[in-house]
């Protein structure tokens, strides 16, 4: 006989003030990673965060089995099934690419993801417009996961972590840095590498880690590709890492300028959330920059 059991949050952050608030007037932040089932309640009018909460679950191979893990979220969650103004939801994978908007045709959006990535025929292909850089993100999400989740929220706002992540270096001033700035969006498995050098934006893409090592790698050799030197360059780690993470540990042997991103600014955190350090969640916080 199977064994029933209840999925629980690895983080669950919330005060009197969601009580005390009309939640139909809110705006849900939703982040469904490799693994992960995270969402944030924004107030939009006062611009305040009031709830976090983020469920881990073993990553698998079939994606219908993630798809498993998340019914039963929803099952266990009955926060989910608020009637929020509105929900966007934002999809943390590797199967993305950049394309310049002069170049961009959308007859062709499939195209650009096949000849960047292996793609899986099955998936949906969206986009976003990234006006302010002149770009469009092309990306894929599975079919059975994304028709899920459009119809229990009712809604049709997707879009890529990536483009959050994007938009919110922006507002860091360091991105102007001459001497180049690496951005590292750091999950269990995967991480976001962004790189600047005085304002421009010279790459943007996703790996696969085993650990710091890997991390390190990477960094390094698009650095190195760049023109730009690891050792003057600023990078700044944010997402589930700690300083006492062996991940960390390894990247501080490495590379002498690291430094920690910071929540985006312009907006109430409640006090449990300034509690934690601000670089994580990062790329959940960054998706109210595009509501």
């Amino acid at each position: 006989m199977p064994v029933a059991y209840t999925i629980q949050p690895t983080y669950a952050i919330d005060d009197a003030t969601l009580l005390e608030t009309d939640l139909t007037n809110c705006t849900l932040l939703v982040m469904i990673g490799s693994g992960t089932f995270s969402y944030a309640v924004l107030a939009p009018l006062q611009r305040k965060f009031l709830a976090l909460k983020s469920y881990s679950y073993q990553p698998r191979t079939v994606a219908m089995a993630d798809l498993e893990m998340i019914e039963q979220i929803f099952d266990a969650d009955r926060l989910l099934f608020t009637a929020f103004k509105k929900v966007q939801l934002a999809f943390s994978s590797a199967d993305n690419t950049l394309v310049p908007r002069e170049f961009y045709q959308q007859q062709l959006r499939k195209d650009y993801l096949q000849a960047a990535l292996p793609h899986k025929t099955q998936d949906a292909v969206l986009t976003d417009e990234i006006t302010e850089l002149g770009l469009v993100n092309v990306f894929s999400v599975d079919k059975d996961m994304l028709g899920f989740l459009r119809k229990e929220f009712s809604s049709d706002n997707v879009m890529h972590a990536n483009t959050a992540l994007l938009k919110a270096y922006r507002q860091d001033p360091d991105h102007m840095a001459p001497e180049g700035i690496a951005y590292a969006e750091i999950q269990a498995q995967q991480f976001t590498l962004t790189i600047y050098a005085g304002g421009k934006l010279l790459m943007q893409h996703q790996y696969a880690h085993r650990g710091g090592l890997d991390i390190v790698y990477y960094i390094v050799n698009s650095l190195r590709q760049l023109g730009l030197s690891e050792l003057k360059a600023r990078i700044k780690l944010g997402g589930a890492l700690t300083k006492d993470s062996q991940v960390f540990q390894e990247l501080s042997r490495f590379l002498p300028r690291i430094e920690w991103v910071h929540r985006p600014d312009g907006f109430l955190y409640i006090p449990k959330m300034n509690e934690m350090a601000g670089h994580q969640f990062y790329n959940l916080y960054a998706l109210a920059l595009c509501v």
